[in-house]
């Protein structure tokens, strides 16, 4: 006897859980179950990155006589990790060493090497005037930049340094 009470209370039980949740509509000649729900809209930005990943290589022109001009055997590998393609942007400094310097625009850049001879286009000076090269660098491309210098007459002798700047932009 004791055992068929368990039953029906948990008959009753499980009865109750089952019409907590019905809605008992006579029009309709019995119940119907009531659907409860919502929806929530998620949003979320990603915003666009472009990036600057560059070759460790450096830009040496080892030694150049006066007069004498000289393209990098090496190029400078530009890839774009970011995820939109940008255009890529490049500016200089002018040549110094100690209290002599030559100007910025005696670099040439361009995308191909010019074995034999320096070509291409100027380096503009790093004033926050980057000058656009009109190339484009898509997600995960490598653009690789091939630079060459000439050395004005009556040079002062020494090891002169320059600052390259690339800029990839979005």
């Amino acid at each position: 006897m004791a055992m068929t009470n368990i039953k029906q209370c948990i008959a009753l039980l499980a009865l109750s859980i089952t019409i907590a949740a019905a809605l008992i509509v006579p029009e309709l000649g019995g119940i119907a179950f009531a659907n409860y729900s919502n929806t929530v809209t998620a949003t979320l930005n990603v915003p666009a990155i472009c990036t600057v990943a560059l070759s460790t290589t450096l830009v040496n022109f080892g030694s150049v006589p006066i007069t004498g001009n000289a393209p990098t055997a090496n190029a400078v590998g530009d890839t774009n990790d970011g995820n939109i393609a940008s255009n890529i942007l490049l500016d200089g400094t002018n040549w110094i060493s100690g209290g002599s310097n030559f100007f910025v625009s005696n670099t040439i850049w361009d995308f191909t090497t010019h074995a034999g001879g320096v070509k291409g286009n100027t380096l503009g000076l790093a004033t926050g005037n980057l000058v656009d090269t009109q190339n484009v660098i898509g997600i995960g491309q490598l653009v690789n930049l091939f630079f060459g210098t000439q050395v004005p007459s009556q040079q002062a002798a020494g090891t002169y340094t320059q600052t390259i700047t690339i800029e990839n932009l979005c």
